[in-house]
């Protein structure tokens, strides 16, 4: 899925300088982003997880859980993300399967990213 494609009118664009937080572990979170331009750096921890580039999507563990952030999130460059509420997720969630699917392959993913971090 082509979310750069699904975003580009996107009226809740976001940016972020180079160097700013954009997600905060252990914070309260009741929305995501995709990645539209530039790089973050995704942090458990103070440990790095992974990196998100254009088209990719952070801070979606929030929006499907209990709400808190597990992960820090910071602008390795200058960003512009495309924000999505609650609602949208939500919406996207049951309209749009190949969202879904996208969606747990990210979680997959980066779980396991988590656990090879702990062995």
């Amino acid at each position: 899925m082509n979310l750069l494609d699904v975003f580009k009118h996107s009226e809740d664009l976001v940016e972020f300088p180079a160097g700013a937080v954009i997600i905060t572990e252990g914070q309260e979170g009741n929305n995501m982003y995709v990645v539209m331009e530039g790089e973050v750096s995704i942090s458990l921890k103070s440990k790095l997880l992974a990196t998100a580039q254009s088209g990719e999507i952070v801070g979606e563990m929030a929006m499907v859980s209990s709400n808190l952030r597990s992960a820090t999130v910071t602008a390795n460059t200058d960003c512009v993300l495309a924000e999505i509420d609650q609602g949208s997720f939500e919406s996207l969630l049951k309209h749009v399967p190949e969202f879904t699917i996208h969606v747990m392959n990210v979680l997959a993913s980066r779980l396991q990213n988590a656990f090879d971090m702990i062995e």
